[in-house]
């Protein structure tokens, strides 16, 4: 639920009564805590607004005659000291901004975020595409020549809620094997449900542009990988899947040739064998193969499903992305 979504059913005389509007103005300022960390500005900014709405909703109670009570408050597990600092950090952040709106787009901007992981937890990934690529823009083409999959990473985890997303989650491949031999796994980010339907395992790769122009031997600079960019973005999917791409390959220590499809294709694999190790809940023993992560804690449950997602990016404005058959996991994963 956002702004946009309740505006336009007020256009459109969709609300049927005054609970039904509230009902969805809740679940705004519920998805704002839900999804943000309670030291954040975007929180505190939360709150600040939620008080504003809760009196200009009594006054409007009051003047309708309504004679129920009303008991407009959100049940939280802090104590009071905690509750009175951020009670205190709200009014201080509302009196700061109390003759500007701008604070009212970054929470905005973060149920943006709480929607599109909605989306990804019921295995809809189009809209986390669509404000990943919206970040990625944001960028300079400066940077252009300097990203990498570091890069992305970073991106990835902060459009993703701090208490549902778990970045480089350690797995136990195989306990046959000696450290350094394909004994240990990382999966780049673990998405944990939380209200939605899936677990979800995202695999992330990135292509760099200098190893797609360094193949044509040209010179370049900032404005030639941007004009890349832009090709690649228009680019038949088939066709650039073919293109050559050089690269440094820790593994051999020297310099690689691919080709975008190729690297695609190692990832997919690369996710299949992650979550089929997910799924195995955590490592028993010393020779077994799990989770190997105190970040989380697995229960055994009901079966629940893993799904999962590899995300190509190359340059800023072009994004490959392809599902893979979901897991049966007979676990439930939480965050510690």
């Amino acid at each position: 639920m956002d702004l946009f979504t309740i505006n336009l059913k007020l256009k459109n005389n969709q609300y049927t009564s005054l609970e039904e509007f509230e009902k969805d103005i809740r679940l705004i300022f519920c998805n704002c805590y839900t999804y943000n960390d309670d030291e954040s500005e975007v929180y505190s900014s939360g709150k600040a607004l939620e008080c504003i709405f809760n009196k200009k909703w009594n006054e409007k109670l009051i003047l309708q005659g309504n004679k129920q009570t009303r008991e407009l408050k959100r049940v939280r597990d802090n104590d009071t000291e905690d509750t009175d600092r951020s009670w205190k950090k709200q009014i201080q952040i509302l009196e700061q901004n109390k003759n500007n709106l701008m604070y009212r787009q970054v929470v905005d901007d973060a149920l943006l975020i709480a929607s599109a992981y909605e989306n990804l937890v019921i295995g809809n990934i189009i809209p986390f595409i669509e404000i990943l690529k919206t970040f990625l823009l944001t960028r300079s083409k400066m940077s252009l020549s300097l990203a990498n999959e570091s890069m992305l990473q970073a991106i990835v985890e902060n459009l993703l809620p701090l208490k549902y997303r778990i970045p480089e989650l350690s797995l136990v491949m195989d306990g046959k094997k000696s450290k350094g031999s394909g004994r240990f796994g990382y999966s780049d980010i673990f998405v944990l449900k939380g209200i939605g339907d899936n677990y979800i395992s995202i695999e992330l790769k990135y292509i760099s542009l200098v190893g797609l122009i360094k193949n044509h031997k040209v010179e370049f600079g900032a404005n030639e990988l941007e004009n890349l960019d832009k090709i690649l973005e228009k680019e038949n999917e088939e066709i650039l899947l073919k293109r050559t791409y050089t690269y440094w390959s820790k593994e051999l220590r020297k310099t690689n040739q691919t080709t975008i499809g190729e690297i695609l294709n190692d990832g997919i694999s690369q996710l299949k064998s992650y979550m089929n190790t997910i799924s195995k809940g955590k490592v028993a023993n010393y020779s077994s193969s799990g989770v190997f992560d105190k970040r989380i804690e697995i229960i055994k449950s009901n079966p629940n499903k893993l799904k999962g997602f590899v995300i190509l990016v190359i340059g800023f404005r072009c994004i490959l992305w392809k599902p893979i058959e979901e897991v049966l996991v007979n676990y439930n994963y939480n965050k510690i």
